[in-house]
């Protein structure tokens, strides 16, 4: 599917969305940043449309037609550029807006703006590390909301959920299991089916919740 795609920002994040977005062959991408280096860099390693230019100013923009956009992304280290950027084009009638997430506290004004927000990766690295060092069971994890997590947990000798079904999960704990891997299977669970020990399950559990059910894999 052809996509008119529109990335502010040239550096890390925006260096390699070009880079995969233009992998693909049939996309029109074209990038947009005040930094001149930059811009000849993503030119000439990547053959694409990069602009020295101010996304904040209107015309700029206005110059690139950027009302017949599929997307824009804004991937900036500020967050100011950032919501500037994407409010100028959602008033040019851009339906698809992204940015990067720089400070937590500049979330609810993205969310206002209908925006779609990625964390900026030193974020989401912290939060993996502070995971890691608290759940040390715990296999992989991702962020589904401000509520809740999925994480993918072994089940631990003497767990208290070794001989247990899908529904005691869901009926104590509120977790909802969506995979189990058993030796060589990947299996899709039914509500009655029984977890045994070595299984690894992926599951879907609210935050302030996460605690007791890691525990109760291990325990």
């Amino acid at each position: 599917m052809y996509m008119y795609i529109v990335i502010v920002g040239a550096s890390g994040i925006g260096k390699r969305l070009t880079e995969l977005a233009l992998s693909e062959k049939h996309h029109n991408v074209v990038v947009i940043d005040k930094n001149e280096e930059r811009c000849e860099y993503v030119a000439r390693k990547f053959d694409a449309i990069a602009i020295n230019a101010d996304a904040t100013q209107e015309e700029t923009l206005d110059e690139l037609d950027v009302k017949k956009a599929d997307v824009l992304i804004a991937t900036t280290t500020d967050d100011a550029t950032n919501l500037l950027v994407v409010s100028l084009a959602k008033n040019r009638g851009v339906k698809n807006l992204i940015a990067v997430v720089n400070q937590e506290e500049s979330k609810p004004l993205y969310i206002e703006k209908g925006v779609k927000i990625i964390n900026k990766p030193d974020i989401v690295v912290a939060e993996m590390i502070y995971t890691s060092i608290k759940h040390p069971t715990i296999e992989g994890f991702l962020n589904v909301d401000d509520y809740a997590e999925v994480v993918r947990l072994p089940l631990l000798p003497k767990s208290s959920f070794d001989r247990k079904t899908i529904t005691d999960i869901w009926v104590h704990h509120k977790s909802l299991v969506v995979a189990i891997e058993r030796k060589d299977r990947f299996i899709i669970p039914t509500d009655d089916l029984t977890l045994h020990e070595g299984d690894i399950v992926t599951i879907i559990v609210e935050k302030d919740r996460i605690d007791k059910v890691v525990n109760m894999f291990s325990e």
